[in-house]
């Protein structure tokens, strides 16, 4: 994904987006996170992906607080800007 983004020229909601997902990506690598969880939601696989993330550190609550509303207020803010471009943009097809 890294290799695809670089050079592509992105909206500020875009880059409002992203830049709430790495920090929940910098929180999941800071959190200890215990094994149960760990073995629960496959965290050691090279493939985890966002709801693996989310799940760990809703789980983890107790011991570390994520706040998870910059990225849902970003994201929406983002599907309202896309959403009445969903089929000029090729999502879907008519």
């Amino acid at each position: 994904m890294f290799e695809y983004l670089r050079g592509k020229r992105l909206s500020s909601e875009t880059k409002a987006v992203l830049d709430s997902g790495r920090e929940i990506w910098r929180a999941y690598h800071a959190a200890k996170i215990p094994g149960r969880i760990r073995q629960e939601l496959k965290l050691n696989r090279p493939d985890v992906g966002w709801y693996q993330i989310r799940k760990a550190l809703e789980a983890n609550a107790e011991n570390q607080v994520t706040d998870f509303n910059g990225f849902k207020t970003g994201y929406q803010t983002l599907t309202e800007k896309l959403r009445p471009m969903v089929y000029s943009l090729g999502f879907l097809k008519r």
